[in-house]
């Protein structure tokens, strides 16, 4: 550990001079020796970057020592959804507030899909992104915000849609109105979310929307892209899509992978009204 002697320099110049510390990277730990009070601001310091704090106390001065936390890893790398959030929700609810938790897998979407949860599982996102052949996020345990727990949905505004289909191609009425609905919904200024699963992914495949012609519409497919443009985001069921045999890279422009924690975490939310075809 680096050890300073840093008597005299008070708040906020002793603040500054140890977050410039930790920044230039003092992964070894941090210990500090300054003048009673200089250390008021550093467990919120410790808390920023993941730091324990441990402090001794003398008449006149105060050693601080920082260390970096014991992060757990978890390699959620092969489980099929909704695996990889229950693997991860059982740790969350192990972990102390301030802990953190390292997950990784070689699907992107699976980290986007345990990320769009956390705030309903009481933690948050500090880091995430690709390293070498995997995908990574950083999560914090926090203390679930619950001011709005006591909200009915009647007294939040709807302005946003979530369209359910689970019937696809199989069904073309249903099929329609689920991007009819949509584009109605952009007209009207509503920010809007299609999520497929069941037989619903099979409208996602490239080319197998453009197989779908009402007498009275376009092909399906333009509808579909007028819908993307018009700002609307389309989620394919994971598990349904790997139960189909149906890959990333099989889907239509504006089709994303997600995991049901992402469904999940759309139904939970008051300002959508859901729409099931």
């Amino acid at each position: 550990m680096k050890k300073i002697k840093a008597r005299g320099i008070n708040i906020p110049h002793s603040t500054i001079m140890v977050e410039n510390i930790i920044k230039n990277g003092r992964d070894d730990g941090l210990i500090i020796t300054l003048t009673k009070g200089a250390e008021a601001d550093l467990p919120v310091l410790a808390k920023k970057y993941g730091l324990n704090l441990e402090k001794e106390e003398s008449e006149k001065e105060i050693v601080i020592r920082m260390s970096k936390k014991e992060i757990k890893e978890l390699d959620v790398t092969g489980e099929t959804c909704p695996g990889p959030i229950i693997i991860v929700g059982d740790q969350l609810n192990c972990m102390e507030t301030g802990d953190r938790l390292k997950v990784k897998s070689n699907k992107a979407e699976t980290i986007e899909d345990i990320a769009v949860s956390l705030p309903e599982m009481g933690a948050k996102v500090i880091e995430h992104g690709p390293a070498d052949d995997k995908y990574f996020l950083v999560m914090e345990k926090v203390e679930k915000d619950v001011s709005n727990s006591a909200l009915s949905a009647d007294a939040v505004k709807r302005d946003k849609v979530l369209v359910v289909q689970s019937n696809g191609i199989g069904n073309a009425e249903k099929a329609y109105a689920t991007f009819i609905f949509a584009k109605a919904a952009l007209s009207m200024g509503k920010e809007v979310t299609v999520f497929l699963l069941m037989d619903g992914v099979s409208i996602a495949p490239k080319g197998n929307a453009a197989t779908v012609k009402h007498p009275a519409f376009e092909r399906m497919d333009k509808l579909m892209a007028e819908a993307v443009e018009g700002g609307a985001k389309i989620y394919v069921c994971e598990l349904s899509a790997e139960f189909r045999g149906i890959k990333a890279e099989n889907l239509a422009d504006g089709c994303k992978l997600a995991g049901a924690a992402t469904y999940v975490t759309l139904l939970s939310d008051p300002s959508y009204a859901v729409v099931n075809f």
